[in-house]
């Protein structure tokens, strides 16, 4: 059925918002039907993607458009026929917002154990980029299904509720979506605490690596001046001693970094019991158990 067979009038001008397949979502309502564009969302090979589905309004009447063939096919049970199209929907954008949330979920994996891929960035920027068009499409979809609702609940009959569980279904994902959202955002703090404390500990390393090295630099120069005098100058074992002055100073060094590493690991840690975070949750538990049991 074309379009000419369905309205008498504003046919150029309603037939703009059915030729597109990615035109936003819609509502109007002329004098002697009401035009209805629907926008979910589709996944391609790489790219989020939207598609819009046109529906045609005459009274109880409900006409799908295809854009195919360029007709409008009637739905056999009307709004009944619509509102499990409108469901169907909905269930898809529910389980690409779930897949969405698992990729999160693996990002915060990788941070979590300190295993950030190379590509971690590339993946938050573009799970950010998606999130923030799903947001514009959400707002837009849920003005315009509120438009809708309005203007025609008067038709529903008994397929009311149904209805009303879109609009809450349109809000449930929406609250989603805001929290995925933030989950991203802080993600990306996270990361960039994650980089600081590495950069940290490889200027720690670089600085240790100069600390130790720095003498013995500075022995070989001293010993390296052709200058009278000098300590082992005529000692037939002169260079055995450099070379074991040179391995005091390097063991020396290395000892005391780990006697440091050995204070803070054990002492601090188990001894005293400063980072045992754990343990004190226990015993606050086993306190709480006790007064439990006395009551």
């Amino acid at each position: 059925m074309k379009l000419s067979d369905l309205i008498s009038h504003s046919q150029a001008e309603v037939f703009k918002y059915y030729e597109s397949s990615e035109h936003f979502s819609v509502f109007e309502n002329y004098v002697d039907f009401q035009v209805f564009i629907l926008r979910r969302m589709s996944v391609a090979s790489k790219a989020l993607g939207f598609h819009s589905e046109g529906f045609l309004i005459k009274g109880y009447d409900i006409y799908q458009y295809d854009r195919e063939t360029g007709e409008f096919h009637q739905l056999s049970q009307g709004f009944q026929s619509l509102i499990y199209l409108i469901e169907a929907f909905y269930n898809q954008n529910q389980m690409l917002m779930n897949s969405y949330s698992r990729e999160i979920e693996r990002l915060e994996e990788f941070l979590f154990n300190r295993s950030i891929p190379g590509y971690f960035m590339d993946l938050w920027f573009d799970i950010k980029r998606d999130l923030a068009r799903i947001e514009n499409f959400y707002f837009r979809n849920a003005v315009v299904y509120r438009e809708f609702f309005r203007k025609m609940e008067d038709r529903f009959g008994e397929w009311d509720d149904e209805y009303k569980d879109i609009d809450e279904s349109i809000q449930f994902q929406s609250t989603a979506l805001h929290t995925m959202k933030g989950r991203l955002e802080s993600l990306h703090n996270y990361y960039e605490s994650v980089k600081n404390d590495r950069m940290n500990k490889t200027l720690l390393t670089l600085t240790v690596i100069s600390g130790v090295f720095l003498p013995l630099n500075l022995i070989v120069g001293f010993f390296g001046m052709n200058t009278e005098g000098l300590y082992f100058h005529s000692d037939p074992s002169g260079t055995q001693k450099v070379v074991m002055i040179l391995g005091l100073v390097l063991f020396v060094c290395l000892l005391g970094g780990k006697v440091i590493q050995l204070i803070d690991a054990y002492a601090l840690k188990y001894i005293l019991g400063r980072y045992n975070f754990y343990q004190n949750i226990l015993k606050r538990v086993a306190e709480l158990d006790q007064r439990l049991k006395g009551q």
